[in-house]
C-alpha cells in the first residue's frame, strides 16, 4: 500500500486511458489462464468454432481486502453485511501488524506451547481476527483467505526476518492457523503468510525470493504436521508485479512442495498491469496455475496516511478501468483494496480506501461510488464464471464479458470514458441464441441504476450507454 506509487500509477492510467480514446479500444487478447488443474492451454481460444464463444480464464476470486482491526466489539457486522451483499466475495482478511508473538520463546520451535499460545489468541487484535472471519463465515457465498500484514516483531528482525528466528517465524504463522482451525473451528483453507515482501519492509518483512521460499517451505511442513494439509497458499503478493513474475516465480518454481501447493500466484496492481504473471506461469512448471490481483484500486491519494478519501466519481471509474484491463490481461481474481476504512498499525493512522466510509462519530458506514462500481462487477459474475470474447465497436468504450457455466448468465461489465452518450455494438463472438440483458448504470449522478436494456441475438447487442459512466449488461442464455 504506497500512497505515492499508487498516485502516480493512477495518473498512469489515467493518461492511458485518454489514449485508449484517441487510438482505440484496448485489446481483448489476455491470455487464458484456467484455475482448474485438469485445463491448460496457450494464449488462444479453447473453443476455434465459430458458433461458440472464445474462452479464456476463469474467474475464481473477485471481492475485497478486509481490515479486521474494525470488529469493535461487532459493530463492524453491518459493514460485512454491505460487502457481503456485493454478491460471491472473496475476503483477503487481514492481520495487522504480524507481531502478536511479543518475546521471544525459549523452547523448541517445533514444539507449540499451547499454554503459552491460547492466551494470545483469545484476546485483543487475534480475537478480532477470528470474529471477524466467522461472521463473514455465516454469509452464504463467502470465500475467506488470511493474509498477515506489515513488519514482525523487533526481535525476529522488525523490518525482515532474521536467517536464525526463520523457525519462530514458522512456529508463529504455523500456530495462528492451528488455532484458527482446530480451536475456532473455521473455514479456511488460503493463507497469505506475508505481504509486499519485496518493499520497505513497512508493508511486511523485507525477504527476498530464496528466503521467502524457504520459509514457505517450512511452514508447509509445519502446518502439514498438524493436520492441516489441506491449507493452500498465496503469493508472493509483491508489491511490484514485474518482480512477482521474474524472481519471486522463478524461486517458487524451484521447489515442487512450495509449488504443489500454492492456490493462486498473488500480485498487486495499481496500474492496470499484470507484470506477465500470465506468460510468466505459462512457462513455469506448473502453467495452469493462475493468478490473483490481491490489490487493486483507483487513485487515492493519501488514503494511507491519514487524508480522508473524497469519494469522487473519477477514483470510482478508474477502479473500472482498472478492473476491466486486469481481466483482459488474464486475472483470475481481484480484491479491491480495501473493504471499508479502518485503523492500520503497520501505517499508524487510519486508511481511507475502503467501498464504505466510516463515520466515527456516528460509528456506522455508508458506501462510497466504488461500491457500487464493484456492485456491477462482483454480483453478477459468480464464482468460476469464464471470461469471454468481447468488444464494443468504439474506441470511448471499454467492455468485458463473461459466461457462467452452471447457469449459462451472460454479464458484460464496461465503462464508457467519454462525456457524451455512445450508441454501441456489443459483440460477443461465436454466442448463439437470443436473450434479454437488462442494464445498470453507476456514473456521478446515479448509483448502480437500471437503465434501457438489449436484445442479445446471434452474439450482438445494439445499446446506448450513458455518459461517463459504468454499465453492465447481465441475462440468462443457453449454455453453449
Amino acid at each position: 500500500m504506497r500512497t505515492a506509487e499508487r498516485f502516480l500509477a493512477a495518473m498512469v492510467v489515467g493518461c492511458m486511458a485518454l489514449m485508449t480514446a484517441c487510438s482505440g479500444t484496448l485489446a481483448n487478447d489476455g491470455r487464458a489462464v484456467p484455475s482448474q488443474e485438469t485445463s491448460s492451454g496457450p494464449a488462444v481460444p479453447q473453443h476455434p468454432s465459430s458458433d461458440v464463444p472464445d474462452h479464456f480464464q476463469t474467474v475464481s476470486g473477485l471481492g475485497v481486502n478486509a481490515n479486521v482491526h474494525s470488529w469493535d466489539n461487532g459493530r463492524l457486522r453491518p459493514a460485512i453485511d454491505m460487502i457481503a451483499d456485493l454478491g460471491e466475495v472473496n475476503w483477503r482478511v487481514i492481520i495487522d501488524k504480524a507481531d502478536w508473538v511479543t518475546d521471544r520463546d525459549p523452547s523448541d520451535p517445533a514444539t507449540i506451547d499451547w499454554a503459552r499460545y491460547t492466551p494470545i489468541y483469545e484476546h485483543g487484535k487475534m480475537a478480532d481476527l477470528w470474529n471477524t472471519i466467522e461472521y463473514i463465515s455465516s454469509k452464504p457465498g463467502q470465500q475467506v483467505m488470511v493474509n498477515v500484514m506489515g513488519g514482525v516483531p523487533q526481535w525476529m528482525g522488525g523490518d525482515h526476518i532474521n536467517a536464525s528466528d526463520e523457525d519462530q517465524w514458522v512456529r508463529m504463522i504455523a500456530s495462528m492457523v492451528a488455532y484458527g482451525r482446530n480451536v475456532r473451528k473455521l473455514d479456511f483453507t488460503l493463507l497469505s503468510p506475508m505481504n509486499e515482501t519485496d518493499w520497505n519492509g513497512i508493508e511486511g518483512p523485507k525477504v527476498g525470493p530464496e528466503q521467502y521460499v524457504r520459509l514457505l517451505h517450512k511452514l508447509v511442513v509445519r502446518l502439514d504436521g498438524l493436520g492441516l494439509g489441506n491449507m493452500r497458499l498465496v503469493g508472493p503478493d509483491t508489491a511490484s508485479a514485474p518482480k512477482a513474475s521474474s524472481e519471486y516465480l522463478q524461486a517458487l518454481d524451484a521447489d515442487p512442495l512450495v509449488m504443489s501447493r500454492m492456490a493462486h500466484f498473488g500480485i498487486h496492481s495499481y496500474d492496470g498491469s499484470s507484470g506477465g504473471a500470465a506468460e510468466a506461469l505459462a512457462k513455469s512448471s506448473r502453467p495452469v496455475l493462475d493468478y490473483w490481483v490481491t490489490e487493486f484500486s483507483g487513485p487515492c491519494p493519501g488514503c494511507d496516511t491519514g487524508s480522508p478519501n473524497p469519494a469522487d466519481w473519477s477514483s470510482a471509474a478508474q477502479t473500472a478501468s482498472l478492473a476491466i484491463k486486469l481481466l483482459q490481461e488474464g486475472a483470475a481474481g481481484l480484491m479491491q483494496y480495501d473493504a471499508w476504512d479502518g485503523y492500520y498499525e503497520h501505517h499508524e493512522s487510519t486508511g481511507y480506501w475502503g467501498l464504505l466510509a466510516y463515520d466515527p462519530d456516528k460509528r456506522t458506514y455508508s458506501p462510497r461510488k466504488s461500491y457500487y462500481v464493484l456492485r456491477q462487477l462482483i454480483r453478477y459474475v459468480p464464482r468460476n464464471s469464464v471470461r469471454i470474447g468481447a468488444s464494443s465497436g468504439d474506441e470511448s468504450v471499454e467492455v468485458v464479458a463473461f459466461q457462467d457455466p452452471a447457469s449459462g448468465r451472460v454479464s458484460v461489465f464496461g465503462r464508457n470514458n467519454s462525456d457524451s452518450a455512445v450508441k454501441v455494438t456489443v459483440r460477443l463472438p461465436g454466442l448463439s441464441g437470443s436473450v434479454h440483458l437488462s442494464m445498470f448504470s453507476t456514473d456521478p449522478e446515479r448509483d448502480m441504476a437500471a437503465a434501457d436494456g438489449a436484445l442479445l441475438a446471434g452474439g450482438i447487442a445494439n445499446l446506448t450507454v450513458g455518459p461517463n459512466s459504468v454499465f453492465t449488461l447481465t441475462g440468462s442464455a443457453p449454455k453453449s
